[in-house]
């Protein structure tokens, strides 16, 4: 969470003794500077807590000094804001637990708060308006975006069989992404959307059965490197020196072990040196393209034989409301849209093999809600991080393009 000299300085006067570390001793400097940027970040505990996180899991600023005072990017999250020249779009985060479960107000009830939210946050972070691009190089218009909206999200919602929803939705994204088809006029290419989209609503052919190709799934694994080694990056942090299993990525208050869910015990203590770091990623590494045994709690081999229950309506709901949070706010990042939507996928496909590893730790034979749902709060830590720059293009490249929809799920259904 970035927070602003300003905003700093405010708690430093007005509380700063409300940071308490692992022992509850108060500390008189509760921030610490960001490397390369102006900006501050709050200290955290030696289990990854925020230090202003009481023990009743509240925060003490908002509790103690009211929201006023509490850090404008705290306050924003789980949502963010992308400012184009026709919309403010608003999204949200699926590394808030509250997101997966569909807990809360409705964005719809929100409007209120969220404008003023995106009022503090532009004074703070000012962003520069910029076109939405379909493909790198392609600007889409505001009424084609809508059009493209509507038809995903209708697709989506054709039958329950999302896997084959989502191979309707690559085929068509291949279709709109010709040459052929980018080089029409504005007016021409929203008409086009409406035809095929039409067409692909009301086709009763069965879903293009095609799998994703060997060059998606190598840079899928790509993918998952990043999301787990994050993970072993997060571990590392910790003072209390506990490997990363699956259920690490569990949320909780300050007292939350670093331990699965279903109680496995924690692993030995393990060196937290950046040249052990270093051995345990590319150990990662060859584990994640099958040259190498698992490694920092992380197995594969043994998630990849169990499968993921998508006829299970909590599953569904989880995996049907991640996706269609993506196609309802496409535009909302600084990526191309179809950058975006396989971006989303990608997320979605590392949060089933996530979900694996903490199933199969778990001894369970498939993954449930409760596993998926550890699995998007693994990838949710990534997509945190994704802020532009090179790490957001090696994502980007990693995410495969359309071929992660075809991909998904990487596990049995």
């Amino acid at each position: 969470m970035p927070i602003t000299g300003e905003e700093a300085e405010a708690i430093r006067k007005a509380g700063a003794a409300l940071w308490r570390d692992d022992a509850g001793n108060a500390s008189a400097e509760p921030f610490e500077p960001i490397p390369g940027h102006a900006l501050f970040r709050i200290r955290k505990r030696s289990n990854g807590a925020c230090g202003f996180l009481t023990a009743e899991g509240r925060c003490a600023i908002h509790e103690t000094l009211g929201e006023r005072l509490k850090p404008i990017a705290c306050r924003l999250f789980p949502f963010s804001f992308r400012p184009t020249p026709h919309e403010i779009v608003v999204s949200v985060s699926f590394a808030c637990p509250t997101v997966i479960m569909n807990k809360g107000d409705a964005v719809s009830i929100q409007r209120g708060a969220l404008g003023a939210l995106q009022a503090a946050w532009d004074r703070a972070f000012p962003e520069p308006t910029s076109p939405t691009e379909f493909v790198r190089g392609r600007a889409i218009s505001r009424d084609a975006l809508a059009r493209m909206r509507t038809y995903l999200v209708l697709l989506l919602d054709r039958s329950p069989d999302v896997r084959g929803n989502l191979r309707r939705i690559a085929a068509l994204l291949s279709d709109w992404s010709r040459s052929k088809v980018l080089q029409l006029e504005p007016d021409a290419f929203v008409e086009y959307l409406e035809l095929t989209g039409n067409y692909a609503l009301s086709a009763e052919t069965p879903a293009p059965a095609r799998e994703a190709g060997r060059v998606a799934r190598l840079l899928f694994r790509g993918f998952l490197f990043a999301v787990l080694a994050l993970q072993v990056r997060l571990d590392a942090s910790s003072n209390r020196g506990s490997a990363p299993n699956p259920g690490s990525v569990a949320r909780g208050g300050p007292e939350t072990p670093l331990r699965s869910l279903a109680g496995a015990p924690r692993a030995p203590r393990r060196p937290r040196g950046r040249l052990a770091i270093g051995f345990t990623l590319a150990r990662l590494l060859a584990h994640v393209h099958g040259l190498g045994p698992a490694v920092a709690g992380f197995d594969l081999r043994r998630a990849m034989r169990l499968s993921i229950a998508l006829d299970d309506p909590a599953v569904h709901a989880i995996v049907h409301r991640h996706l269609q949070a993506g196609l309802e706010t496409l535009g909302a990042t600084r990526r191309p849209v179809i950058d975006e939507i396989a971006m989303r996928v990608s997320y979605l496909n590392a949060a089933c093999v996530v979900g694996a590893m903490h199933a199969a730790t778990a001894g369970k034979s498939s993954v449930d809600a409760e596993s998926l749902t550890q699995g998007l709060l693994a990838a949710g830590d990534l997509s945190q991080t994704d802020g532009g720059g090179r790490l957001s293009a090696l994502l980007t490249t990693f995410a495969g393009g359309v071929e992660a929809l075809r991909l998904f799920p990487p596990l049995r259904s």
